[in-house]
């Protein structure tokens, strides 16, 4: 276990300036996931509460996804492991907060920089942005995004089902309801495909949310899980599934 970022009579101050340089500093030469920094409980805490530092930290996450060093890390252990890596350097930057950790990992895993919605016979109507970056800058991160995460990933690879995974997650924890959840996500899978502009439901989704439901709660209770456990595996398939078009990213 790594030291503490912070002891109990340590000054606040040394708590932020230990919590940012333990996430800046974190160099991939090997996927540092065998352990979780200790945080001080109260620091841990605060993070919820500090919005300009989570949106912060939420930039700095999309910036490392668009690194050369996060593509060495994808090169050198694979897209599951590249996936580990980065949720654990959002955990140190986030204090060991699990729900400001999923906040900006589902932020910077999201596979659309903006998404329509269609109204039955009229159409594609209205569009809304789900990211402040430039064009490029989220085309470099899209493609930045690991990709064969499943023993069944198509040819195509899996971006998308980051965003399910990481979702879910963080639906399940934040209502804390197996039931909950999976409700919010069938009804995110019902919208996508009848109002969402390009949106299809696809049964390998609804897997990946079911996963994602059971990480959520897995690190609730346990810091130290790794998403890589949930994945891996093939997703159920069947073939009259459609699949979701990325025809339509509209950057």
């Amino acid at each position: 276990m790594a030291a503490g970022v912070g002891s109990a009579g340590a000054p606040a101050q040394n708590f932020l300036t230990s919590g940012r340089s333990a996430a800046d500093s974190a160099v991939c030469t090997e996927p540092d996931i065998d352990t979780v920094e200790a945080v001080h409980p109260l620091l841990e805490a605060l993070a919820l509460f500090a919005l300009p530092k989570i949106l912060q930290d939420g930039v700095l996450l999309k910036e490392y996804v668009r690194s050369e060093e996060f593509r060495q890390v994808r090169e050198r252990y694979g897209d599951p492991a590249a996936v580990d890596v980065m949720f654990r350097r959002a955990l140190r930057m986030c204090w060991n907060n699990p729900y400001v950790t999923l906040v900006i990992v589902f932020a910077a895993v999201l596979d659309h920089r903006r998404f329509g919605v269609k109204v039955p016979l009229l159409g594609p109507l209205l569009w809304f942005p789900l990211t402040s970056e430039f064009p490029e800058e989220f085309a470099e991160r899209h493609e930045a995004l690991p990709a064969r995460l499943f023993e069944d990933t198509p040819e195509g690879g899996d971006r998308d089902k980051l965003q399910h995974f990481f979702g879910s997650a963080l639906t399940a924890a934040c209502t804390e309801s197996a039931d909950a959840a999976e409700r919010v996500g069938s009804f995110v899978e019902w919208g996508e495909g009848l109002f969402v502009v390009g949106g299809t439901v696809e049964s390998r989704d609804t897997e990946c949310n079911r996963r994602g439901v059971r990480f959520g709660f897995a690190f609730l209770e346990d810091r130290t899980v790794l998403p890589s456990t949930f994945l891996r595996t093939p997703l159920r398939t069947a073939s009259s599934d459609s699949v979701l078009s990325h025809e339509e990213n509209h950057p």
